[in-house]
């Protein structure tokens, strides 16, 4: 049975995991189960397990640094098994990345909009990369971008981070607001503001 963080998130694994441990001994030989512990957000004991599993896989080795400092590095074997799980990682990845490019395209279908719409933006994090390149592919090029973080010059995806207090409603035909957390808050501020119920989206609500 998988563990509840598992359910939660598709793309942890016990091979997700195994990747994140090779990696950190990888880039710090001296680093104890302790913080690797840390690092993965598994509990030591899990940690310890995985160790010692990987050791009798031939994956690991461990040499004693010192009498309390132990060492590890990865084997031939163990740098060609962390290879594997990067690549199974970067498919599932991209597979997660595809289904949600698909919901997004089949919801953006019912936005009533054109290449002639503008569209502002609410969020500048890797969803609205997403909701952006969606936009792209209907063919719409006025998109402004908002977002909380908009300050010391922040541009996303070559373009200004504008504060969302400056938003003129009446200038967008959509306000899409491209958040998973906070969404309901934004579209509230952006209600606030004067913009019509009809021209606010949100997704997976």
């Amino acid at each position: 049975m998988r563990s509840n963080s598992e359910q939660q998130d598709p793309l942890v694994s016990s091979g997700y995991r195994e990747l994140q441990l090779l990696t950190e001994v990888d880039e710090a030989p001296a680093v104890t189960q302790r913080q690797l512990a840390l690092k993965i957000g598994i509990a030591l004991g899990l940690t310890n397990v995985m160790v010692r599993t990987l050791v009798q896989k031939g994956y690991l080795r461990v040499s004693n640094a010192t009498w309390k400092r132990r060492l590890y590095s990865l084997t031939p074997e163990g740098i060609s098994h962390k290879l594997k799980l990067t690549s199974a990682y970067i498919s599932r990845v991209l597979d997660h990345y595809h289904n949600v490019r698909q919901t997004l395209r089949y919801q953006m279908a019912t936005l009533a909009v054109n290449e002639e719409s503008r569209i502002a933006i609410y969020g500048a994090n890797e969803f609205a990369e997403l909701v952006f390149l969606g936009l792209r592919e209907i063919g719409i090029e006025e998109i402004d971008i908002f977002a909380s973080d908009h300050g010391d010059g922040r541009r996303f995806l070559g373009m200004p981070v504008r504060n969302p207090d400056t938003i003129r409603p009446t200038d967008y035909d959509k306000i899409v607001v491209a958040l998973l957390e906070d969404a309901e808050q934004a579209r509230r501020e952006m209600l606030a503001q004067g913009a019509l119920p009809q021209h606010v989206v949100t997704f997976f609500t």
